[in-house]
């Protein structure tokens, strides 16, 4: 049998007993604090006595996405007056979205929303009652920062000289037939539909 020896000293504090140890020589299977003072087995700690804390969960979960469908209709208005007398094909023009969009019950798009459009042609008018005419398509959508893209196609065409013509004609002789048609235009205020081309980010993530 394998005996250990120890070299203990003992000093009476408060009535209890504190065993003082000298590492040397102590085996490895007694445990000494850092005074040097021997830990007798009721006195170490139990493991089975702490228990662990549970692990706080750091994943912050992100909203679910909701999405505007394509091809929703949108109701634009025309900002200022584009013809075929002041501008040319590249020219982009600024509108604004004249109703609501509801998404649930929700409004997702409001009203003043900007939207934008551009000429894709513009032909002016001229003589002999020839009239102005102009296509264009819409672009896309500016919505909190991002633009989403949009369809839709416009049209116009400038009323025909030909009635004044013939009047002209009539009255102050061959001079009349160089009467001019009237230049094709998108008034202010001129109201059309758009349709969303992608679908739009709604996901309210306050």
């Amino acid at each position: 049998m394998f005996v250990t020896t120890f070299l203990i000293s003992t000093m009476q504090v408060d009535d209890s007993s504190i065993v003082k140890v000298d590492p040397a020589s102590v085996s490895d299977d007694v445990e000494i604090n850092q005074d040097g003072e021997a830990l007798l087995a009721d006195d170490q700690p139990d493991a089975s006595n702490f228990q662990q804390e549970p692990l706080v969960d750091s994943i912050v979960e992100e909203p679910q996405r909701s999405f505007l469908p394509v091809d929703t209709p949108l109701h634009l208005m025309a900002i200022n007056e584009v013809s075929t007398k002041d501008h040319s094909p590249g020219h982009k023009f600024k509108l604004r979205v004249n109703k609501p969009v509801l998404y649930k019950g929700e409004i997702v798009i409001p009203v003043g929303t900007i939207a934008w459009g551009e000429l894709t042609s513009a032909e002016k008018s001229g003589n002999v009652g020839k009239s102005g005419k102009l296509t264009a398509k819409l672009l896309y959508l500016e919505l909190e920062g991002k633009q989403y893209a949009i369809s839709g196609d416009i049209s116009a065409r400038g009323k025909s000289g030909k009635t004044a013509t013939i009047v002209g004609a009539l009255s102050l002789g061959i001079g009349g037939l160089f009467a001019k048609g009237n230049n094709a235009k998108i008034k202010a205020g001129e109201l059309m539909t758009a349709f969303t081309a992608e679908e739009i980010d709604i996901t309210n993530d306050e």
